[in-house]
């Protein structure tokens, strides 16, 4: 028997908001009071918005001779894609010595992976390709068997994704802030190709963590890794015990482990590398999702072993995705319908009320930071910043799930984002449609209370912001790949 996942939970709550709606007023209390918290911890992430620069002021160090191993983890990636990757490599300026690793995991088509690996012969000895079968863990076992067969004179380990193209200056500006501060890690910020164009709203609601979370934990010294352009100590890596294989997301757990053992990292806010946007709303969604659970995972077991403002710092991070939204809209539908019936008619009406009241908190602790966080950052194009608001409104239900399935101990399994534009797919997603028609019905339930009747409203209205930011994507799509 499987243990229950967010939507057994969405339906189990549904049935007890119905049945026993005395017994689900707590359940909606305490999602409220959690999610006062998290929009408190989100609200307090813009506060060192205007503070000129969020890097650690320089300190001696002793010169190093760096040495860098770039590790590309790919499965099933279109060759073309991996290959522009590559051969950024090939015009790196001023850089160290480096070598890349590119370790092909459990791709069933040679089609995909013996074009690169041609190309890494072709590129040279620096360039490593390895095939392997039967690897578990993902992208974190991809990258522990790269760093088991890092060159042994390597001091650092650098993590890019299979579609990042970096700039020519990455790796030496890398090591510029490795010489001028001694971390132990640095962190640069996501971008996105296009993000001038038809991405610009997307990029935007996208890059609202590395402005806000990110830069508010180097004040803390608690900044965590994201994924990719992640430059890591050897030493601290191996010493830590490498990539855990039980995260789906593997980057912040590391980053979470770091810091306990006593090492320091830092967020340099400087775009060195540009990759794809998630192509379809599936994959957006999917993306949200894995952020939100593999997130609040590591976030249960953040408590203990570090200094407070770390900690705090390091759980704002973590919970900069999650939100409570399933329970409250569970028993917003079952006390609606036990109040439409006749059935417990004052708890009901008390539930549903609690309900209303939770999901506007919660679209004020996901949205209103991030409002703020743009007006005072110079107020981005209208069309822009419309584009941001809808992508972050619509994406609260996959967040939603991942929250729940993360406390309850069910996060799934590590699931790429895909980046074949041939396998794009226009599709809204099933959830969205489903929750849409449960937001319907109940403005349909006369003498509603106004903070109920507001909350459907709330409830039914990611699937209209679904629609516009599927439209933007597929505009994206067109722009990268035009006809």
């Amino acid at each position: 028997m499987s243990p229950p996942d967010g939507r057994s939970a969405f339906f189990g709550l549904m049935a007890l908001a119905m049945l026993l709606p005395t017994l689900a007023i707590p359940v909606v209390v305490l999602a409220m009071l959690v999610q006062v918290v998290l929009g408190a911890l989100n609200l307090h992430a813009g506060f060192g918005l205007k503070r000129r620069r969020t890097d650690a002021p320089s300190r001696f160090v002793t010169p190093q001779r760096l040495h860098f191993s770039v590790h590309l983890a790919i499965h099933d990636e279109p060759p073309a894609i991996v290959a522009r990757t590559l051969r950024a490599f090939t015009l790196q300026v001023d850089a160290p010595e480096f070598e890349v690793i590119v370790l092909d995991n459990n791709t069933a088509d040679p089609a995909l992976w013996r074009p690169i690996a041609a190309l890494c012969d072709a590129l040279g000895p620096a360039f490593r390709f390895y095939h392997e079968e039967g690897v578990t863990g993902a992208k974190a076992g991809a990258l522990n068997i790269a760093l088991a067969r890092t060159n042994p004179a390597a001091t650092h380990v650098v993590i890019v994704d299979a579609d990042y193209e970096v700039t020519p200056d990455f790796l030496a500006i890398a090591a510029q802030e490795l010489q001028r501060s001694g971390d132990d890690f640095v962190q640069f910020p996501q971008a996105y190709h296009g993000d001038a164009g038809p991405a610009q709203g997307l990029s935007l609601e996208l890059a609202d963590y590395f402005l806000r979370h990110a830069r508010q934990a180097n004040l803390a010294r608690a900044m965590l890794l994201t994924g990719t352009l992640s430059v890591i100590s050897r030493p601290a890596l191996e010493a830590v015990g490498g990539w855990s294989l039980r995260s789906i997301t593997e980057d912040a757990e590391l980053g979470l482990r770091l810091h306990r053992a006593g090492y320091r990292g830092r967020f340099v806010d400087r775009v060195v590398g540009r990759g794809l946007l998630p192509l379809d709303l599936g994959g957006l969604s999917l993306q949200r999702y894995r952020w939100a659970a593999g997130n609040m995972d590591t976030a249960r077991g953040v408590f203990g072993g570090l200094p407070a403002r770390t900690t705090l710092q390091v759980f704002a991070q973590l919970t900069a995705w999650a939100n409570l939204a399933l329970p409250c809209t569970a028993t917003l539908i079952g006390g609606g319908a036990a109040l439409s019936l006749g059935h417990h008619a004052e708890a009901s009406r008390f539930l549903v009320t609690l309900s209303g009241i939770g999901l506007v908190l919660v679209y004020l602790s996901v949205c209103l930071p991030m409002v703020i966080a743009m007006v005072v950052r110079g107020r981005p194009p209208f069309k822009a910043f419309g584009v941001a608001l809808a992508a972050r409104g619509a994406m609260i239900l996959p967040s939603a799930l991942g929250t729940v399935d993360a406390l309850m101990g069910r996060s799934g399994s590590f699931q790429r984002t895909e980046k074949d534009i041939t396998q794009a797919s226009d599709a809204v997603g099933p959830m969205l449609p489903a929750l849409a028609l449960c937001g319907g019905a109940l403005l349909t339930i006369a003498h509603l209370p106004a903070a109920a009747a507001l909350g459907a409203v709330l409830m039914a209205l990611p699937y209209p912001l679904a629609l516009a930011t599927r439209r933007r994507l597929i505009a994206y799509r067109s722009a990268l790949h035009p006809a």
